[in-house]
């Protein structure tokens, strides 16, 4: 569960080598996770208050207030807030081709994922400094892609060091499950088909996931899709209709119905609110007093 503020780029004009796609910061609330979803451009986030744990492959990494931790495209990652002290993190994601030339002259070359940085401010400096550029022009299109130049300027400036992370063994069936499902989420899935494909038996199956995962495959599936549905809503115009189809609901009365069981608000509710514009020109600590009164939602980021 978090509040959230987020900036979103509807669709990019010019082809350049660099380009920002959105940005945001949220307070989030004690276990608030995201995920397992997989995304389609870099995101990098950093940790201004608070701690939680961030998994990708088979890592596993303790992060705290000055940290930053890195998204890749086509990874599947997953992220979960601490119950005591829940983070609050801002984030900007960027694509293009020379996104992953500027990644690898980073702290985050050689598949690191995530590192100390030796001053904060800059990155979050430069989401806020996003925020005002919410109307669709050409020449806010230019100030953002600016800003995402900036952002990643203060990632090879930054004196950090490389932050390690804690082995995460899981067993064969389970990643074999796991990468099953991210490839096949859009489909009618069911568990006893999943074990089909896997040629194993299906309560074994279900066992050794709940065991290494601590959640049934069947609720697993279900959060990559309303994940993926919630990601679709925040980044596309398609109709609620459609993106629901996109991710393996046949029918739209389950899927609003699962989507607010699993957020807290209606799927028309949350792209509303991912569309909100009234947080231009705000200082940090206004930014802070706004997510403060705003509701408190489950899964967006």
């Amino acid at each position: 569960m978090e509040q959230t503020i987020f900036l979103k780029k509807e669709q990019h004009h010019l082809k350049t080598d660099l380009h920002f796609d959105f940005c945001g910061i949220s307070k989030t609330l004690p276990f608030h996770s995201f995920g397992p979803a997989i995304r389609q451009n870099y995101i990098l986030h950093i940790i201004m208050e608070g701690k939680g744990t961030y998994q990708v492959k088979n890592q596993q990494y303790h992060l705290k207030k000055g940290d930053l931790f890195l998204i890749r495209p086509g990874d599947s990652t997953f992220y979960l807030a601490d119950g005591e002290e829940p983070w609050m993190y801002g984030w900007l994601s960027f694509g293009g081709a020379a996104a992953d030339e500027i990644i690898r002259r980073s702290h985050f070359k050689d598949d690191q994922y995530t590192m100390v940085s030796s001053d904060i401010q800059k990155y979050v400096d430069t989401i806020l400094a996003c925020l005002p550029f919410t109307e669709e022009t050409f020449v806010n299109e230019l100030h953002l892609n600016e800003q995402a130049y900036h952002f990643l300027a203060a990632l090879l400036e930054d004196g950090g060091k490389v932050h390690l992370g804690e082995q995460k063994i899981y067993s064969p069936l389970t990643v074999d499950t796991v990468e099953y499902i991210e490839a096949h989420y859009a489909e009618h899935l069911t568990v006893e088909g999943i074990a089909q494909q896997l040629a194993v038996n299906r309560s074994h199956l279900s066992r050794v996931f709940r065991n290494h995962m601590d959640i049934s495959i069947r609720d697993y599936l279900l959060g990559v899709r309303i994940n993926r549905a919630a990601f679709l809503l925040s980044m596309t115009d398609e109709s609620v209709e459609t993106i629901a189809e996109q991710v393996g609901f046949n029918s739209l009365v389950v899927f609003s119905r699962m989507f607010k069981k699993l957020t807290g608000e209606t799927a028309t509710a949350y792209r509303k609110r991912m569309k909100n514009e009234d947080f231009k020109n705000v200082s940090l600590n206004e930014l802070k007093s706004q997510l403060e009164k705003q509701a408190v939602v489950n899964r967006a980021t």
